[in-house]
């Protein structure tokens, strides 16, 4: 298998709500890349709902629920007189489903809904000032091979 390096990376948000990825080739983004040390999405497990009854002997048993949202977030550095700073808090602010689109080195792209969640920033002395974002995703990414 081919290893894909990190750096160049290209994380974009997108500038205006979205319901679904169908206008994804026409949508505008802006780059927040620049911002991030790194991005990790988790996938969320099925609830998992215990329907055990007096038959059973040996174990419980279970259905699948639903699943909670999946996630992604990003360590990065944050300034909001900057574009990416500007873009992170209005998309914070409205509540609204943005595309979240990943751009790997190879030309494969990742992209899902999501929203981001409202966020602060910490600030030492001898630092650069940084915040902790955390995207909620909502459906299924979708995946272009390069």
């Amino acid at each position: 298998m081919k290893k894909l390096l990190s750096a160049g990376t290209v994380v974009e948000l997108g500038t205006t709500k979205a319901e679904n990825l169908d206008g994804i080739a026409s949508a505008q983004f802006t780059d927040i890349s620049c911002a991030l040390t790194g991005l990790s999405t988790e996938s969320s497990e099925n609830e998992q709902i215990d329907v055990t009854t007096l038959c059973q002997t040996y174990s419980k048993e279970y259905l699948d629920g639903l699943k909670d949202a999946d996630t992604a977030s990003s360590d990065a550095f944050f300034n909001p007189s900057s574009d990416e700073g500007k873009a992170l808090m209005a998309a914070a602010v409205a509540k609204e489903k943005r595309i979240l689109r990943v751009t790997f080195t190879d030309g494969s792209k990742w992209a899902c809904l999501c929203r981001v969640q409202p966020f602060g920033f910490n600030t030492n002395v001898g630092d650069a000032v940084k915040t902790t974002l955390n995207f909620k995703l909502s459906g299924e990414p979708e995946i272009t091979t390069a």
